[in-house]
């Protein structure tokens, strides 16, 4: 996925962004308050969003109005730096998710740090698992999926799934996800350019937030450096300016030698979490190659 240059939309969103959001200098307070304004977005009034009631965690399904009848169901686990925002807030990106990968899609709505620090996350993205298995859904016929933390969340409780024998999903699809909490590479010590959206200092502090009183080691928080024998399909889309890009490309290399089927899509001159620019030709192409993995993925 590559162009000779970024569209002039990408160009004028990201240079929009003001220069101090992502200051390494932010507590977690200020995070979410930088962040409140860019989430909370409008739904569709066509898109249906429901209380799960499944088990005593919330949690959301949606559903867009496009999506078909057949019976395909995602496990959406949301960014925000483990510290931001709460899933009512978040709905708007699990309704993205519901509409471009087809999908009738949960968004649980798991633990913050620090006041939750790990595993409480974790947990929860797994508890709303157990949850979805319990009442009856077919795991061939789910996708994990996960934006920036989320998308590691919702590998590291796959992960974990597999550890206690519970069923698998039939894949997963990552959106710049956190792979390695140590952020490994050159990537994660100069990105290659302007990203507005994180900075290694930023991403480290909201990695101490997570992590609370365990260490870099523990298990479940880094899908590196977890044993990936077993697991479904894998989806990774990075950006070539994305400070977790590296960790990505690790990522794939870990689940290969895994002899885990997996596809790393590196996308030239974008940021973190650029998929959730809506209308943004580049997020468009991002999706439609999402829907494209999810669909080969689920029609078998």
């Amino acid at each position: 996925m590559s162009s000779e240059s970024p569209s002039e939309l990408f160009t004028t969103i990201v240079d929009s962004i003001p220069a101090d959001f992502n200051s390494p200098e932010d507590d977690y307070l200020t995070v979410r308050e930088k962040m409140a304004p860019l989430h909370g977005g409008a739904l569709a009034d066509t898109t249906v969003c429901e209380d799960a009631g499944l088990g005593d965690q919330a949690s959301t399904w949606v559903t867009a109005a496009e999506v078909d009848d057949r019976g395909w169901h995602g496990l959406f686990c949301h960014g925000g730096g483990f510290v931001s925002v709460r899933m009512p807030e978040y709905l708007f990106w699990g309704e993205w998710v519901s509409r471009n990968l087809n999908t009738k899609t949960l968004v649980p709505d798991y633990r913050l740090a620090p006041e939750h620090p790990y595993p409480a996350a974790l947990e929860d993205c797994l508890s709303a698992w157990r949850a979805m298995l319990d009442a009856g859904i077919d795991p061939a016929t789910v996708i994990f999926t996960g934006d920036s933390c989320g998308g590691g969340l919702a590998l590291c409780a796959m992960i974990k799934a597999r550890d206690e024998g519970l069923p698998l999903p039939a894949g997963f699809v990552g959106f710049t996800a956190w792979y390695d909490l140590t952020l490994p590479g050159e990537s994660g010590i100069n990105p290659g350019g302007k990203d507005p959206f994180i900075t290694p200092g930023w991403y480290h502090n909201r990695v101490r937030d997570y992590l609370g009183q365990a260490d870099l080691d523990a298990a479940y928080t880094s899908a590196t450096r977890s044993d990936c024998s077993g697991l479904p399909p894998l989806l990774l889309q990075t950006g070539a300016i994305d400070l977790t890009r590296d960790s990505a490309i690790e990522m794939a290399r870990v689940a290969s030698a895994a002899n885990v089927q997996v596809e790393l899509q590196l996308c030239q001159h974008m940021v973190h979490g650029f998929q959730g620019l809506a209308g943004v030709p580049e997020a468009d192409a991002a999706w439609q190659s999402a829907r494209q993995f999810v669909e080969k993925i689920l029609n078998n």
